[in-house]
């Protein structure tokens, strides 16, 4: 329970967006107002619908005080323009998950904080990158091509994967950065491994920071200067390497910032 007692009888409001989502045209007019005024004609052309139909839509609109008519021309009121924005913006969250179902639905998100999927809207231009029958490493191989040469990097590692680490220590080579979230099973094997010494001498020049988590880690995240990406876990606990979010739009780096610094904050540091 997100609260103790039913909100729905506490607002008003909830009566207002119920009613605003039970009509295709109720919000759509809604929006349209909320660009600029606007009159019948300019409803009809944007709407291609009968003056009846709009007609009836704007006297309910009105009846409830969320647009005013001045002569001929219809405009938002004060509650009006509030309204508009939070269905905007509800709007573009589902619009965000509608675009990528699949990629969503089809994998675990445990590991993505609620309040990350309240500014998901911050996603909207992100493209869907996914291999094919013709070519199955298309997204791995995409991915790989991104990270080279791609500047300073903060990244959520759950998975260990050779061709990814030689292509970091070659940006650190370059004077890049590094900040690297993993768990209990990735940080054992990069000790292992023949990239921990490098990393170490990295680290003590300032220029590699590893930190590990206090919790199941089901997420893949980069997050560079010009993009961010995003690879998930089936739901049955395998990682998918087919399919990858990404976004090289400044909204989408800030989403992934968020992911990333909420896992910061339950992380310890380990070099």
């Amino acid at each position: 329970m997100i609260f103790e007692e039913d909100f729905t009888k506490k607002y008003d409001d909830f009566i207002t967006v119920r009613f605003l989502l039970a009509s295709k045209m109720r919000p759509s007019l809604l929006l349209l107002l909320a660009d600029s005024k606007r009159d019948l004609n300019d409803f009809r052309e944007e709407l291609d619908k009968p003056s009846a139909s709009i007609l009836h839509g704007l006297k309910e609109l009105e009846r409830i005080s969320l647009i005013k008519k001045d002569f001929k021309n219809y405009s938002l009121s004060t509650k009006g323009i509030l309204c508009s924005a939070s269905l905007e913006k509800l709007f573009q969250d589902l619009y965000i998950f509608q675009i990528n179902r699949d990629f969503w639905q089809n994998h675990s998100i445990d590991s993505i904080p609620a309040d990350s999927f309240r500014k998901s809207y911050l996603l909207r231009d992100s493209v869907f990158v996914e291999s094919d029958e013709h070519n199955l490493s298309k997204a791995f191989n995409k991915y790989l091509d991104l990270i080279g040469g791609c500047g300073d990097m903060k990244i959520i590692l759950p998975i260990f994967l050779e061709e990814h680490l030689e292509i970091i220590l070659e940006n650190l080579e370059n004077g890049d950065n590094l900040l690297l979230i993993t768990n209990e099973d990735v940080f054992s094997s990069l000790k292992n491994s023949k990239y921990y010494e490098d990393l170490v001498d990295f680290s003590k020049k300032g220029q590699v920071s590893i930190r590990k988590a206090d919790q199941d880690l089901k997420v893949f995240l980069t997050v560079c200067d010009d993009f961010m990406s995003l690879s998930l876990f089936y739901k049955d606990g395998l990682y998918d390497n087919s399919c990858f979010i990404l976004n090289e739009h400044k909204d989408g780096i800030e989403w992934a910032n968020i992911l990333l610094d909420k896992c910061l904050e339950n992380s310890i540091k380990m070099l």
